[in-house]
């Protein structure tokens, strides 16, 4: 995906209430990071493929009361106050809300499908996440379609993150909770009858 930092309207870094206030875009998926507004190509085929099936998955799996959603804009503190993670599970009455806030995620998802978004799903939104106190993120990573990867985030007693190595195939989970993820699902070609 194409990501550029963009100027804010009034040329400095950006409050909540300018970004809030910005009109509506279809085209592009806008956050902020470090201050400064971020413009995202919506995502390509690939990943909002993988967004998809992942919701299906996972919302199959999930307790009553909880429910996982694409593109919900994410209210955090710090200077990257609004993000917008592919993935987030949350209460099913966060529908009732413009935004999720960081107290309600009990998982965040980001899919890296380049290495630009590699960097910044690992590093950059790994330590605002961390910082927010959002308990479980998961990476999964497309670069190489013939070998989807999850790496799992778990926040710790240092309000770090622990990183559970890259797996691949089928990974069950017993945390937040139990769920049975099928990566190499996530990726490739829907077939005639699946």
């Amino acid at each position: 995906m194409a990501v550029e930092m963009v100027l804010s309207p009034s040329g400095r870094p950006i409050t909540v209430a300018e970004f809030d206030a910005l009109p509506t875009d279809t085209n592009y998926r806008w956050e902020i990071e470090n201050g400064l507004l971020l413009r995202t190509a919506r995502p390509a085929p690939p990943h909002s493929r993988a967004i998809q099936r992942l919701l299906a998955q996972v919302n199959a799996q999930l307790p009553d009361g909880w429910e996982a959603f694409a593109e919900i804009e994410a209210e955090l503190g710090g200077r990257s106050p609004r993000r917008v993670p592919d993935v987030v599970v949350g209460p099913v009455d966060i529908d009732q809300q413009s935004r999720i806030r960081a107290d309600q995620i009990a998982l965040a998802v980001e899919v890296a499908s380049s290495g630009e978004s590699a960097v910044r799903d690992y590093s950059i939104k790994a330590g605002e996440y961390a910082a927010n106190r959002i308990a479980h993120y998961w990476v999964i990573d497309l670069i190489d379609v013939e070998s989807v990867g999850l790496t799992i985030y778990t926040l710790d007693d240092t309000d770090g993150y622990r990183i559970t190595p890259r797996a691949t195939g089928t990974v069950s989970l017993v945390e937040p909770f139990p769920l049975t993820i099928d990566l190499v699902a996530l990726a490739g070609r829907r077939t005639t009858g699946g």
